[in-house]
């Protein structure tokens, strides 16, 4: 039998055991109240330019900095950018051709960090029927896009800015989910393609059909805009600046990740979204990184680059006259790093 003084010890251990499980479960209820709820478009489907933030989700690098980040599919920039300025979302990764637009209807959104640090678009066309080297080998081509992308736009301009007529190609409205189809079957001589997007998966299916794309890149010709960037709105700025620090850091380190183990940040995105291609988000990865700006400093964004893209997107489109450089970006939560680009 025990003794009343044995008795009288369990008894201590036994309600000490349980103020440290209340205190723990205190603790945990603590931590998971103080976490910071955030909502992040992709602007599209998983892929490249999201890449990083993805990454970020599944090595747990917003957990790190107190956020739980809940992320969505997209339906293209125009939308993103409106959807946050609403506050459906609180960041997403969108391109400064939406924020631009946005801010000139009256919206308040912001680039907050750069993922393309060159513009990644482009025209994809078959090698087998056609040979373009240059804008001017695009004269009488049908070029087709999605109805809403910046490249119904944009590609007169780009045509202008290389001493060609803007009407120097038909431009054919697509539904996005048959561009790559119109391509092969020959409904369209030239479409529409991205880097670190739909690039990989043209090539796939031109590879199934015994052909072979050929890709004439906007940057390589007159085009030295910005592409695709971390967005949030002037409100979350304001009312929040900590959160968006955070958001940025954990992002940006994800895209750090991207670059230095691509491989194993696909299979992390493709672990987190099964239905993918592990070969395509490897390419699309790749792509993603070489329109990135030097690995010390990819998230910076430059003023005289982001006057430029501004002046190029005046003569595209009808920009309200007030909306001025520092009105659609902030380096506020960025770094510069200085010395040479990394190498690793």
């Amino acid at each position: 039998m025990q003794s009343d003084s044995s008795k009288r010890c369990w008894n201590w251990l036994l309600v000490l055991g349980l103020l440290i499980a209340g205190c723990s479960e205190q603790s945990n209820e603590t931590d998971a109240v103080t976490m910071d709820e955030v909502t992040f478009n992709m602007g599209w489907l998983p892929q490249g330019s999201s890449s990083g933030v993805i990454v970020a989700m599944g090595l747990g690098f917003f957990e790190d900095v107190g956020i739980n980040v809940e992320a969505a599919r997209g339906f293209g920039s125009i939308r993103t950018v409106n959807e946050v300025d609403q506050g459906m979302f609180d960041f997403a990764n969108t391109d400064l051709v939406a924020v631009v637009l946005n801010r000139s209807n009256g919206g308040r959104t912001r680039l907050i960090g750069a993922i393309n640090g060159r513009w990644p678009g482009g025209l994809c066309f078959v090698k087998e029927r056609h040979q373009i080297l240059e804008p001017a080998d695009l004269t009488g081509l049908k070029v087709g896009g999605g109805p809403l992308s910046p490249m119904q736009v944009m590609v007169p301009v780009w045509l202008e800015r290389n001493g060609l007529p803007g009407d120097s190609v038909t431009l054919m409205q697509l539904d996005p989910a048959i561009v790559v189809g119109a391509l092969l079957e020959e409904t369209i001589d030239v479409s529409e393609c991205w880097l670190g997007a739909s690039i990989p998966i043209f090539q796939k299916r031109a590879a199934e059909a015994g052909l072979t794309i050929g890709w004439l890149e906007y940057a390589n010709f007159n085009f030295d805009i910005y592409g695709n960037g971390l967005v949030t709105s002037d409100r979350m700025i304001a009312d929040n600046p900590d959160l968006v620090q955070r958001f940025v850091e954990a992002s940006f380190r994800g895209y750090d990740y991207v670059v230095e183990h691509t491989e194993e940040a696909a299979a992390i995105i493709v672990g987190l979204h099964p239905v993918l291609d592990k070969d395509i988000v490897l390419q699309q990865l790749q792509e993603t990184i070489a329109s990135m700006n030097d690995h010390k400093n990819v998230s910076w964004l430059e003023e005289d680059k982001i006057a430029r893209t501004l002046e190029i997107l005046r003569s595209a489109y009808d920009i309200d006259a007030a909306v001025g450089v520092d009105d659609i970006y902030t380096t506020a939560f960025l770094e510069h790093k200085s010395g040479p680009r990394a190498e690793e």
